[in-house]
């Protein structure tokens, strides 16, 4: 007998003198211990069918009153990146959970060896999004509760893989808090050590925590060490104390993640430098614009004043919102759009915080970092082409509007705003909106998606 064969041997034995499912251990070979705790063993072991590898958490009942891998998603075929569930075992005093066995290693070796530039540092985070999505999308969501380098792994091809559910929970919404409180120290948001339940936003926390070790090697902020200022923002948002200040979802981090990709910075270089040229030219033709302007009429023979939108655009525009963010906000496309709509959408779909989005200057209204809008509207506050186009080009790039002095033109607009509307009329933004006061629900969401659009490379 080889010194291979009696050390399987040897190991079989000693497991079936521990209580383990009998059906486990007639199915699988133990190969090694991965991991012992009170409790709790895993262990890499391989199929006697079809010599496949898997992992095994084998939890004990007398320890555990339920089986914390239990919430883990019973099948991944839908989202790559989640090992595949392959069967659970039981016997009277242990529970065995076993899943496909990933072979790559962990993030927190991977970046010992690897050096990781920026971009490759934001593809893995956004490769987490994605894995998260579909995880709070579940019915009910599951909130992964431990994401931690040690958790993460990158296989040979450079895929990221999401694994370990041993504190993975179902978010029931009737539930003041947690019944258990786990997490590693550093990764996990305060709620989970039992101020409240914990819910998607736990996952948000983590995943901040994580981009900022993966951007300065350690957990903790430290003022000292700059981070680029876009993936600093995301890093402060998906960290803050409190929940409700954190990004809504997964896919509001996902978003700010893509605006701080390099296209994105591309993107706002290249609006930069047409800015200035079409300042240029539009010096240059200056005279001949004041001529045409003095000689206008739009009551020549065969022509019409367009004040119509372009009703195929709108609906196509309803359409991309309902169909991007899930939302059904936009479907009165008729009826008059204001204020109260635009900031639910603001705070529903783009992820800002609530305080943000209300907030206004008391003293004197403007244009500011610290709040959104900088007028004190009422919800009920009618909404104009130049408001939308502000809204729609700040939200993804408030740089591009960023002049907050306090000087308003005769129509009680703000620099920021004139600066969105050149901008805007430069790249199509209200294409298909012809009315420029009282949009519609429609007309507003035709704008948001065009802003969609020319920010995220999409064709129309």
């Amino acid at each position: 007998m080889s010194e291979l064969t009696q050390g399987l041997k040897v190991i079989d034995e000693g497991f079936a003198g521990f209580g383990f499912p009998a059906e486990f251990l007639d199915s699988f070979d133990q190969l090694e211990c991965l991991s012992s705790r009170k409790g709790k063993d895993t262990f890499l072991v391989r199929s006697r069918s079809d010599g496949s590898l898997a992992v095994a958490k084998c939890y004990d009942k007398s320890v555990f009153s339920f089986a914390p891998g239990a919430a883990e998603p019973a099948s991944s075929e839908v989202c790559k990146g989640l090992p595949r569930f392959i069967a659970s075992y039981e016997s009277e005093s242990c529970v065995c959970v076993l899943r496909e066995y990933i072979e790559g290693t962990p993030l927190s070796e991977y970046v010992k060896t690897e050096t990781l530039s920026r971009e490759r540092i934001r593809e893995i985070c956004l490769r987490l999004c994605d894995i998260l999505v579909y995880l709070h999308g579940l019915r009910p969501p599951v909130i992964h509760r431990d994401i931690k380098p040690e958790n993460v792994i990158i296989d040979a091809s450079g895929g990221v893989w999401l694994i370990d559910f041993d504190i993975a929970r179902e978010f029931k919404p009737e539930a003041e808090s947690d019944t258990f409180f786990f997490g590693t120290k550093g990764y996990a948001p305060p709620e989970q050590y039992g101020f409240a339940q914990t819910d998607a936003r736990a996952d948000i926390y983590s995943l901040g925590v994580l981009l900022r070790f993966l951007l300065t090697g350690s957990v903790r902020a430290n003022a000292n060490v700059k981070v680029y200022r876009p993936l600093q923002k995301v890093i402060d948002k998906c960290t803050a104390f409190a929940p409700e200040k954190r990004y809504a979802d997964v896919r509001a981090v996902k978003k700010a993640l893509n605006a701080a990709g390099p296209q994105a910075r591309v993107r706002r270089t290249v609006c930069l430098i047409a800015a200035c040229a079409a300042g240029v030219a539009l010096l240059a033709a200056g005279s001949i614009a004041a001529y045409k302007a003095l000689t206008y009429t739009p009551f020549t023979e065969g022509y019409v004043p367009a004040y119509i939108s372009d009703e195929k655009k709108v609906a196509e525009g309803v359409k991309y919102m309902r169909d991007n963010y899930d939302t059904d906000m936009f479907d009165a496309a008729d009826d008059i759009a204001d204020i109260g709509l635009l900031r639910r959408a603001l705070i529903e779909l783009y992820g800002l915080d609530r305080d943000y989005v209300y907030g206004i200057n008391t003293d004197m209204p403007q244009e500011s970092d610290d709040f959104f809008l900088p007028w004190g509207w009422d919800d009920g506050q009618t909404i104009d082409r130049d408001i939308a186009v502000y809204a729609a080009v700040k939200v993804h790039d408030p740089g591009i509007v960023a002049d907050w002095s306090s000087l308003k033109d005769d129509n009680g607009y703000y620099p920021g705003v004139r600066l969105a509307v050149a901008f805007s009329d430069a790249r199509g933004l209200t294409d298909g909106v012809n009315k420029p006061g009282d949009l519609s629900i429609g007309e507003l969401a035709l704008i948001l998606a065009n802003a969609d659009r020319f920010f995220y490379g999409l064709s129309r």
